[in-house]
Protein backbone atom coordinates (compact mmCIF):
# COMPACT_ATOMS: atom_id res chain seq x y z
CA UNK A 1 0.00 0.00 0.00
CA UNK A 2 1.61 3.45 -1.47
CA UNK A 3 1.91 6.31 1.93
CA UNK A 4 -1.17 8.65 2.06
CA UNK A 5 1.17 11.82 2.24
CA UNK A 6 2.38 10.89 -1.81
CA UNK A 7 -1.30 12.34 -3.12
CA UNK A 8 -0.69 15.95 -2.77
CA UNK A 9 -2.84 16.32 -5.75
CA UNK A 10 -5.66 14.49 -4.63
CA UNK A 11 -8.39 16.33 -2.57
CA UNK A 12 -7.78 15.07 1.72
CA UNK A 13 -10.55 12.80 1.95
CA UNK A 14 -9.87 10.66 -1.66
CA UNK A 15 -6.10 10.37 -0.76
CA UNK A 16 -6.79 7.38 1.57
CA UNK A 17 -8.41 5.35 -1.47
CA UNK A 18 -5.62 6.72 -3.75
CA UNK A 19 -3.78 4.54 -1.40
CA UNK A 20 -5.47 1.26 -2.37
CA UNK A 21 -4.90 -1.66 -4.78
CA UNK A 22 -5.87 -1.41 -8.45
CA UNK A 23 -9.39 -3.08 -8.23
CA UNK A 24 -10.27 -1.46 -5.49
CA UNK A 25 -9.65 2.11 -7.06
CA UNK A 26 -10.87 1.36 -9.93
CA UNK A 27 -14.51 0.06 -8.65
CA UNK A 28 -14.59 3.53 -6.68
CA UNK A 29 -14.35 5.26 -10.19
CA UNK A 30 -16.99 3.25 -11.34
CA UNK A 31 -19.58 3.80 -8.52
CA UNK A 32 -21.88 6.17 -8.70
CA UNK A 33 -20.28 9.74 -6.55
CA UNK A 34 -21.68 13.42 -6.94
CA UNK A 35 -18.85 15.97 -8.20
CA UNK A 36 -19.81 19.45 -6.68
CA UNK A 37 -19.47 22.40 -9.23
CA UNK A 38 -20.61 25.44 -9.81
CA UNK A 39 -23.31 24.71 -12.55
CA UNK A 40 -24.75 22.17 -9.88
CA UNK A 41 -24.31 25.17 -7.23
CA UNK A 42 -26.37 27.31 -9.02
CA UNK A 43 -29.31 24.52 -9.46
CA UNK A 44 -28.95 24.00 -5.68
CA UNK A 45 -29.28 27.24 -4.51
CA UNK A 46 -32.71 27.64 -6.73
CA UNK A 47 -33.80 24.31 -5.15
CA UNK A 48 -33.71 25.74 -1.75
CA UNK A 49 -35.01 29.38 -2.40
CA UNK A 50 -38.23 27.14 -3.13
CA UNK A 51 -37.45 24.68 0.12
CA UNK A 52 -37.39 27.58 1.90
CA UNK A 53 -40.14 30.13 1.27
CA UNK A 54 -42.97 29.84 3.31
CA UNK A 55 -45.92 28.17 3.21
CA UNK A 56 -48.64 30.29 1.89
CA UNK A 57 -51.96 29.92 -0.91
CA UNK A 58 -49.74 30.55 -3.81
CA UNK A 59 -46.65 28.54 -3.52
CA UNK A 60 -44.29 29.25 -6.23
CA UNK A 61 -42.28 26.14 -7.84
CA UNK A 62 -39.36 25.54 -10.38
CA UNK A 63 -39.80 23.14 -13.45
CA UNK A 64 -35.77 22.10 -14.20
CA UNK A 65 -35.35 21.67 -17.75
CA UNK A 66 -32.54 19.56 -19.36
CA UNK A 67 -31.39 16.86 -21.97
CA UNK A 68 -31.39 13.31 -20.75
CA UNK A 69 -28.02 12.85 -19.18
CA UNK A 70 -26.73 16.06 -17.61
CA UNK A 71 -27.28 15.15 -14.16
CA UNK A 72 -30.94 16.08 -13.26
CA UNK A 73 -31.90 12.99 -11.28
CA UNK A 74 -28.74 13.43 -9.04
CA UNK A 75 -29.18 16.80 -8.31
CA UNK A 76 -32.35 16.36 -7.12
CA UNK A 77 -31.15 13.63 -5.06
CA UNK A 78 -28.02 15.91 -3.27
CA UNK A 79 -31.19 18.27 -2.38
CA UNK A 80 -33.07 15.66 -0.63
CA UNK A 81 -29.75 14.55 1.38
CA UNK A 82 -29.33 18.63 1.75
CA UNK A 83 -32.49 18.64 3.55
CA UNK A 84 -33.07 15.77 5.35
CA UNK A 85 -33.39 15.94 8.89
CA UNK A 86 -32.84 13.32 12.26
CA UNK A 87 -35.18 10.69 12.85
CA UNK A 88 -37.98 12.39 15.33
CA UNK A 89 -37.59 10.13 18.54
CA UNK A 90 -40.21 12.24 20.27
CA UNK A 91 -43.05 11.10 17.54
CA UNK A 92 -41.39 7.80 16.55
CA UNK A 93 -40.93 8.29 12.78
CA UNK A 94 -38.60 9.80 9.90
CA UNK A 95 -39.86 13.23 8.91
CA UNK A 96 -39.51 14.37 4.47
CA UNK A 97 -38.81 17.94 3.59
CA UNK A 98 -38.10 16.81 0.55
CA UNK A 99 -40.16 13.67 -1.73
CA UNK A 100 -38.54 12.81 -4.35
CA UNK A 101 -41.24 10.48 -6.62
CA UNK A 102 -41.36 9.40 -10.23
CA UNK A 103 -43.62 10.32 -12.16
CA UNK A 104 -45.98 7.55 -13.48
CA UNK A 105 -46.40 6.61 -17.19
CA UNK A 106 -49.51 7.25 -17.28
CA UNK A 107 -50.90 10.58 -15.77
CA UNK A 108 -53.82 9.18 -13.79
CA UNK A 109 -54.70 9.85 -10.36
CA UNK A 110 -54.40 6.58 -8.71
CA UNK A 111 -51.29 5.89 -10.54
CA UNK A 112 -49.72 8.96 -9.56
CA UNK A 113 -51.03 8.14 -5.46
CA UNK A 114 -49.20 4.87 -6.21
CA UNK A 115 -46.18 6.12 -6.99
CA UNK A 116 -46.17 8.79 -4.01
CA UNK A 117 -46.86 6.22 -1.55
CA UNK A 118 -44.01 4.19 -2.83
CA UNK A 119 -41.40 6.95 -2.51
CA UNK A 120 -42.41 8.02 1.15
CA UNK A 121 -41.91 3.82 2.17
CA UNK A 122 -46.00 3.35 2.58
CA UNK A 123 -47.89 0.99 1.61
CA UNK A 124 -48.82 1.16 -2.12
CA UNK A 125 -52.29 1.47 -3.77
CA UNK A 126 -52.48 -2.79 -3.97
CA UNK A 127 -52.52 -2.80 -0.22
CA UNK A 128 -55.77 -0.90 -0.13
CA UNK A 129 -59.35 -2.54 -0.46
CA UNK A 130 -60.65 -2.01 -4.21
CA UNK A 131 -61.93 1.53 -4.76
CA UNK A 132 -60.51 2.91 -1.38
CA UNK A 133 -59.25 6.41 -1.80
CA UNK A 134 -55.56 6.10 -1.54
CA UNK A 135 -55.33 10.43 -1.53
CA UNK A 136 -57.00 10.62 1.83
CA UNK A 137 -54.19 8.61 3.07
CA UNK A 138 -51.39 10.51 1.01
CA UNK A 139 -52.23 13.77 1.92
CA UNK A 140 -52.46 13.06 5.61
CA UNK A 141 -48.88 11.08 5.30
CA UNK A 142 -47.12 14.20 4.08
CA UNK A 143 -48.51 16.16 6.71
CA UNK A 144 -46.98 14.20 9.60
CA UNK A 145 -44.08 14.15 7.87
CA UNK A 146 -43.71 17.66 7.46
CA UNK A 147 -43.70 17.54 3.83
CA UNK A 148 -42.43 21.13 2.37
CA UNK A 149 -41.14 20.30 -1.50
CA UNK A 150 -42.45 17.12 -3.69
CA UNK A 151 -40.15 16.60 -6.46
CA UNK A 152 -41.48 14.62 -9.75
CA UNK A 153 -39.31 13.30 -11.89
CA UNK A 154 -39.80 12.62 -15.42
CA UNK A 155 -42.60 15.02 -15.62
CA UNK A 156 -42.68 14.69 -19.18
CA UNK A 157 -44.26 11.51 -18.94
CA UNK A 158 -47.35 13.63 -17.89
CA UNK A 159 -47.55 14.11 -22.20
CA UNK A 160 -48.27 10.22 -22.87
CA UNK A 161 -51.63 10.87 -21.38
CA UNK A 162 -54.73 12.30 -22.97
CA UNK A 163 -55.42 15.90 -22.96
CA UNK A 164 -58.82 15.20 -20.51
CA UNK A 165 -56.31 13.19 -18.06
CA UNK A 166 -53.04 15.72 -18.76
CA UNK A 167 -55.84 18.42 -17.34
CA UNK A 168 -57.58 16.68 -14.25
CA UNK A 169 -53.70 16.13 -13.14
CA UNK A 170 -52.57 19.18 -13.42
CA UNK A 171 -55.54 20.04 -11.46
CA UNK A 172 -54.82 17.44 -8.80
CA UNK A 173 -51.24 19.02 -8.42
CA UNK A 174 -52.60 22.58 -7.47
CA UNK A 175 -55.11 21.35 -5.41
CA UNK A 176 -52.11 19.72 -3.63
CA UNK A 177 -50.52 22.78 -4.11
CA UNK A 178 -53.59 25.29 -2.17
CA UNK A 179 -54.31 22.31 0.16
CA UNK A 180 -50.83 21.08 1.88
CA UNK A 181 -48.72 24.62 0.85
CA UNK A 182 -45.88 22.51 -0.14
CA UNK A 183 -43.65 23.30 -3.67
CA UNK A 184 -43.44 21.18 -6.59
CA UNK A 185 -40.18 20.57 -8.27
CA UNK A 186 -40.61 19.03 -12.04
CA UNK A 187 -38.07 17.75 -13.72
CA UNK A 188 -37.76 16.34 -17.17
CA UNK A 189 -36.26 16.83 -20.82
CA UNK A 190 -36.97 19.67 -22.67
CA UNK A 191 -40.31 18.95 -23.59
CA UNK A 192 -41.16 19.25 -20.21
CA UNK A 193 -42.63 22.73 -20.66
CA UNK A 194 -44.75 21.67 -22.57
CA UNK A 195 -46.71 19.27 -20.11
CA UNK A 196 -47.98 22.38 -17.97
CA UNK A 197 -49.32 24.64 -20.66
CA UNK A 198 -52.77 23.08 -20.69
CA UNK A 199 -53.18 24.50 -16.78
CA UNK A 200 -52.06 28.27 -17.28
CA UNK A 201 -52.98 29.14 -13.34
CA UNK A 202 -50.66 26.08 -12.43
CA UNK A 203 -47.99 27.06 -15.04
CA UNK A 204 -47.68 31.16 -13.86
CA UNK A 205 -46.48 29.45 -10.43
CA UNK A 206 -43.49 27.39 -11.63
CA UNK A 207 -40.08 29.41 -12.84
CA UNK A 208 -37.87 27.46 -15.13
CA UNK A 209 -34.59 26.69 -14.32
CA UNK A 210 -32.82 24.91 -17.15
CA UNK A 211 -29.02 22.76 -17.27
CA UNK A 212 -27.96 22.89 -21.01
CA UNK A 213 -24.99 21.15 -22.56
CA UNK A 214 -22.03 22.15 -21.66
CA UNK A 215 -20.35 24.61 -23.88
CA UNK A 216 -16.59 26.36 -23.72
CA UNK A 217 -16.71 28.25 -20.78
CA UNK A 218 -15.41 28.64 -16.78
CA UNK A 219 -17.77 25.99 -16.08
CA UNK A 220 -16.61 23.70 -17.97
CA UNK A 221 -13.30 24.21 -16.87
CA UNK A 222 -14.69 23.56 -13.19
CA UNK A 223 -16.17 20.16 -13.95
CA UNK A 224 -13.49 19.06 -15.73
CA UNK A 225 -10.95 20.14 -12.94
CA UNK A 226 -13.41 18.73 -10.03
CA UNK A 227 -14.23 15.37 -12.31
CA UNK A 228 -10.55 14.57 -12.67
CA UNK A 229 -10.22 15.41 -8.64
CA UNK A 230 -13.10 12.72 -7.64
CA UNK A 231 -10.50 9.98 -9.92
CA UNK A 232 -7.62 8.07 -7.14
CA UNK A 233 -5.04 8.56 -9.69
CA UNK A 234 -1.53 8.56 -8.12
CA UNK A 235 0.06 11.02 -10.53
CA UNK A 236 -1.37 14.76 -11.52
CA UNK A 237 -3.33 14.70 -14.42
CA UNK A 238 -2.57 17.59 -16.73
CA UNK A 239 -6.35 18.15 -17.99
CA UNK A 240 -6.49 21.46 -18.04
CA UNK A 241 -6.15 22.21 -21.84
CA UNK A 242 -8.63 24.13 -24.59
CA UNK A 243 -7.96 21.51 -26.97
CA UNK A 244 -8.94 18.82 -24.75
CA UNK A 245 -12.20 20.76 -23.80
CA UNK A 246 -13.05 21.16 -27.46
CA UNK A 247 -12.51 17.42 -28.18
CA UNK A 248 -14.63 16.57 -25.14
CA UNK A 249 -17.51 18.64 -26.86
CA UNK A 250 -17.15 17.44 -29.97
CA UNK A 251 -17.42 13.81 -28.70
CA UNK A 252 -20.25 14.02 -26.24
CA UNK A 253 -22.44 17.27 -27.32
CA UNK A 254 -21.70 18.46 -23.65
CA UNK A 255 -23.72 16.12 -22.63
CA UNK A 256 -22.51 15.10 -18.12
CA UNK A 257 -22.70 11.39 -18.93
CA UNK A 258 -20.92 11.29 -21.73
CA UNK A 259 -18.33 13.13 -20.03
CA UNK A 260 -18.35 10.84 -17.57
CA UNK A 261 -17.98 7.68 -19.21
CA UNK A 262 -15.01 9.13 -21.15
CA UNK A 263 -13.03 9.98 -17.75
CA UNK A 264 -14.09 7.03 -16.02
CA UNK A 265 -12.43 4.49 -19.14
CA UNK A 266 -9.60 6.73 -19.53
CA UNK A 267 -8.95 6.85 -15.51
CA UNK A 268 -9.05 2.66 -15.73
CA UNK A 269 -6.97 2.64 -18.30
CA UNK A 270 -4.27 5.04 -16.37
CA UNK A 271 -4.63 2.75 -13.41
CA UNK A 272 -4.51 -0.45 -15.31
CA UNK A 273 -1.70 0.48 -17.62
CA UNK A 274 -0.26 1.90 -14.99
CA UNK A 275 0.51 5.33 -16.32
CA UNK A 276 -1.26 6.77 -13.31
CA UNK A 277 -2.94 10.07 -15.05
CA UNK A 278 -4.71 11.20 -17.66
CA UNK A 279 -4.06 14.00 -20.55
CA UNK A 280 -5.38 14.93 -23.74
CA UNK A 281 -4.02 11.45 -25.47
CA UNK A 282 -5.57 9.25 -23.03
CA UNK A 283 -9.01 10.30 -25.02
CA UNK A 284 -7.29 8.92 -28.57
CA UNK A 285 -8.19 5.52 -28.15
CA UNK A 286 -11.57 4.75 -29.72
CA UNK A 287 -12.50 2.46 -26.64
CA UNK A 288 -13.20 5.49 -24.44
CA UNK A 289 -16.03 6.53 -26.70
CA UNK A 290 -17.59 3.51 -27.35
CA UNK A 291 -21.69 3.97 -26.67
CA UNK A 292 -20.53 8.02 -26.20
CA UNK A 293 -23.36 9.40 -28.58
CA UNK A 294 -22.38 12.99 -30.48
CA UNK A 295 -25.84 14.86 -31.02
CA UNK A 296 -25.83 17.04 -33.85
CA UNK A 297 -24.83 21.09 -32.01
CA UNK A 298 -22.77 23.62 -33.05
CA UNK A 299 -19.31 22.17 -31.84
CA UNK A 300 -18.14 25.38 -30.07
CA UNK A 301 -20.70 27.37 -28.69
CA UNK A 302 -20.12 30.56 -27.37
CA UNK A 303 -19.84 29.98 -23.12
CA UNK A 304 -22.91 30.18 -21.17
CA UNK A 305 -24.77 30.22 -17.85
CA UNK A 306 -25.00 26.19 -17.05
CA UNK A 307 -28.50 26.68 -14.68
CA UNK A 308 -30.23 29.51 -15.94
CA UNK A 309 -33.46 30.79 -14.32
CA UNK A 310 -36.35 31.97 -16.49
CA UNK A 311 -39.89 33.12 -15.15
CA UNK A 312 -42.39 31.34 -16.68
Amino acid sequence: MTAVAEFGHLPQDLRPVAALDAEARIAHIRAERWVQHGAADRVLSYLHEAFEQPPRERMENILLVGESGMGKTMLVRKFERQTAVPFDERAGLQRRPVVVMLMPHQPTEARFFDQLLTALNAPSAGHFARGFPVQEPAVRLLRELRTRVVVIDELNSLLAGTPRQQRVFLQLLRFLSNELRLAFVGVGVPEARHALLSDGQLRSRFTDVELPPWSLGEDLRDFIVRLTWSLPLRAPSPVDSPKLRRLLLDRTGGITLGLCKAFERAAVAAIRTGREYIDLSSFEDTEIWRGVATRSRNPHPQPRDHARREPA
